[in-house]
């Protein structure tokens, strides 16, 4: 029987993926039509959002690591949001700068794990392996590999550390949708990114690091 909570938590999810969807079906000229390449799309898609449902079946275990992760997303936020209302939205690279060093200087003692705490990192890396291991997953890890930064010239583009600054032009890795789909939803502030194979915590409001779980990722070999 399918865990209630467990398809709450997904739907903001699937509403991402539907507002993807969306906006990638505006680009498409009036009058086109529905061709072999875009039901050869929708038929991908919709396998990869079945293996995520499949995937989201959890042990009582797994469903308690995810919800003490969500606690520290919860958490962060609020610290977020707490000082937006004091410095106000960064609408320059210098306010964005003082609200990043603000969060830095309240999270002085911030280390990796604190957010992917040790009991869901397994459970982080079971879910990002089902939606990218094996030939029928060759689009997605080629699409996680678009924009990552590990996967650039130069190299080391972005230097993994807790509260470490994630540059403004740095490249940003696509998280495919059927891995988007599986992970629990981020709030407005919080975005997850692959570099390499690091999945890392980034707020994109103040180019912020602020957590990261080491080799989330499988091999991400494409050939």
């Amino acid at each position: 029987m399918d865990d209630h909570a467990s398809i709450a938590r997904r739907r903001p999810a699937r509403l991402l993926i539907g507002l993807s969807v969306l906006c990638l079906a505006v680009t498409v000229p009036a009058g086109s039509g529905e061709g072999p390449a875009e039901r050869k799309e929708a038929v991908r898609v919709a396998k990869k959002v079945e293996k995520a449902d499949k995937g989201a079946r959890q042990t009582e275990e797994e469903r308690e690591a995810l919800r003490r992760f969500q606690e520290g997303v919860a958490e962060y936020a609020e610290l977020h949001a707490r000082l937006v209302a004091r410095l106000g939205t960064p609408e320059s690279v210098a306010a964005q700068k003082a609200l990043a060093h603000a969060l830095a200087a309240s999270r002085a003692k911030a280390r990796p794990g604190d957010i992917f705490r040790p009991e869901s990192e397994p459970v982080f890396r079971r879910l990002i392996a089902e939606q990218l291991e094996g030939p029928d997953a060759l689009d997605a890890r080629r699409t996680l590999l678009e924009g990552n930064p590990r996967d650039e010239r130069p190299l080391g583009s972005v230097v993994l550390r807790v509260n470490g600054e994630y540059p403004i032009g740095a490249p940003r890795s696509t998280v495919p949708p059927s891995v988007l789909l599986t992970l629990p939803p981020l709030p407005a502030c919080l975005h997850y990114r692959f570099v390499g194979r690091e999945l890392v915590l980034v707020d994109s409001v103040a180019g912020l690091i602020v957590d990261l779980l080491p080799a989330a990722a499988p091999d991400l070999s494409v050939s």
